[in-house]
């Protein structure tokens, strides 16, 4: 093994080079992708704001295509929560009890992989030998390295999630041995609260309520106690073949010096000695061996048991990681992902403001190019980053709409039934709303229909408007609008003016949003 790691350590020490710089690559891969995005805009003559600037087609809203396509390849690497998202998050993490916690870093993974693989190389080529004992020196290397790459990944992947199912069923049965002394509480959890949901919904509950909401009431210790099995396991397995290694070694070794004794003795088949003295010198070496014999065990067993105990302790390291880091919410990784692990809404917008500063300055760039092309002179170029994300960010929100006014315009009859009679006739002055929405519509057995009549009117109106909404031709609009009774007419209006005044207001509080975003 040893000849083996001689014969290939340059190619190992460039292999461990690599494998670093991939880590670190990983690690810090959505700044590394920015960056490499910048360059590929500010490399010069052949950069992409380079080969944008030739042409701009302006459209309706005064934006160009280039204009847009580099504030989208920007914009995808930047984060836009609000102070009240923010907060929310936040809120979540602190009360599923994982404020101030991370996912376990690569790092500390890595250390942990390279830790198994040196404890393992002695263990593993042991146990190649073994498979294949008529092997040559190169099938056993093989067969360690594939023992050892297997026993990485598993021992890796055992211990980090004994140790996240340690620390979150161990937050489970806090809250609960709480929960049990309290006796203030008839449920343990009271509701399954999701991290878009309002957070405050719990405030008036205890603590161990909030927790138990957010991480469950469930827990178990079924991989906490395979893995320590599994360590005991292989500790030991791996310290009796090592044993029993050295005593078949030292039994050969043995044979091998009397025979070559006996070999280099002339004597040793003479009777040319006195038997006393023959006795009294085999005693001597017999004693001699024995000591060596004796020395080279213990030796050994002090060996092997270090051994031991550093795989024990490095697998106690690898179920600390899952312990101290990760999350027990259930959505606690993706409140931490979109904050970025950021305390504060001023950090977290400190840190998003340098992205922000170098997509506006690249597209005033790209104006500038553009504004001294000769093809599209003389045009104006007045659009900023924040216009663009105003612009995203309102299209985000509302490109949904004609999906879901498409939904309620095709909804089945028994979602929306027109308003009826105590015969079963449709209620006069609803004739035209039946027009839009002319699906069949099931009888309503005679009787008091009152209530239902108000909820079904509710439902056609809403049904009119989205109908009404989706279609894209402002004549046909109109002629839709034309078509419908003077009250239902009023009603349809009435409801069409209120959604105006709701996207305005959900407008001006992106645009509020937004300018705490770009202050900084």
């Amino acid at each position: 093994m040893m000849d083996f790691i001689q014969a290939n350590l340059g190619p190992a020490i460039w292999c461990v080079v690599v494998v670093l710089l991939a880590i670190g690559a990983f690690s810090f891969r959505s700044t590394l992708a920015f960056w490499l995005n910048h360059w590929n805009y500010t490399f010069p003559v052949l950069g992409k704001t380079a080969r944008l600037s030739r042409h701009g087609i302006h459209g309706k809203d005064g934006w160009t295509d280039s204009e847009r396509t580099l504030c989208g390849d920007y914009n995808k690497f930047i984060s836009y929560l609000s102070k009240t998202e923010f907060s929310k998050r936040n809120d979540y993490l602190g009360k599923s009890d994982d404020g101030g916690r991370s996912p376990t870093p690569l790092w500390l993974l890595t250390l942990l992989s390279v830790l198994v693989i040196a404890e393992g190389l002695g263990f593993s080529y042991l146990l190649g030998s073994w498979m294949a004992r008529d092997g040559s020196a190169n099938t056993h290397t093989l067969l360690m390295l594939a023992i050892v790459f297997v026993l990485c990944v598993i021992m890796v992947f055992l211990t980090h999630v004994a140790g996240h199912q340690l620390y979150r069923s161990n937050l489970v049965a806090r809250c609960r041995k709480q929960w049990k002394q309290d006796k203030a509480q008839e449920r343990f959890s009271s509701r399954k609260v999701k991290l878009d949901d309002d957070q405050s919904v719990d405030d008036s509950e205890p603590d161990y309520t909030q927790v138990a909401n957010r991480v469950g009431t469930s827990h178990s210790y079924f991989m906490v106690v395979l893995t320590v099995a599994v360590i005991i396991v292989i500790a030991g397995t791996s310290t009796w073949m090592r044993w029993s290694n050295l005593n078949a070694e030292q039994t050969r070794e043995t044979m091998g010096m009397q025979q070559g004794a006996d070999a280099g003795n002339p004597f040793s088949t003479a009777n040319s000695m006195p038997a006393e003295l023959v006795a009294s010198q085999k005693a001597a070496d017999d004693r001699a061996k024995e000591e060596a014999s004796s020395s080279t065990r213990s030796e050994g067993a002090a060996a092997f048991i270090t051994l031991a105990v550093i795989f024990v302790v490095t697998q106690i390291v690898g179920i600390f990681g899952g312990f101290a880091w990760g999350f027990g919410g259930r959505e606690s990784f993706a409140a931490w992902k979109t904050t970025k692990g950021f305390k504060t809404f001023e950090d977290y917008n400190t840190y998003y403001a340098p992205f922000r500063a170098i997509a506006q300055s690249q597209l005033e760039n790209l104006q500038k190019q553009m504004a001294e092309n000769a093809d599209i002179s003389g045009k104006t170029f007045s659009k900023t980053f924040r216009d663009y994300v105003l612009a995203h960010r309102a299209f985000t929100d509302l490109e949904s709409a004609p999906v879901r006014a498409s939904a309620v315009a095709t909804a089945p009859a028994t979602d929306r039934p027109a308003p009826r009679g105590p015969a079963g006739q449709a209620v006069a002055g609803h004739a035209a709303v039946d027009a839009l929405a002319p699906d069949a519509h099931p009888q309503i057995a005679p009787g008091p229909a009152a209530t239902v009549g108000d909820a079904s009117a509710t439902a056609r109106i809403d049904a009119v408007v989205a109908r009404i909404e989706a279609e894209p031709d402002v004549a046909r609009k109109k002629a839709l609008m034309y078509g419908l009774d003077a009250s239902v007419r009023a009603e349809v209006f009435a409801a069409i003016k209120l959604r105006k005044e709701r996207a305005q207001q959900a407008r001006l509080t992106l645009e509020s949003e937004l300018d705490d975003l770009f202050k900084a």
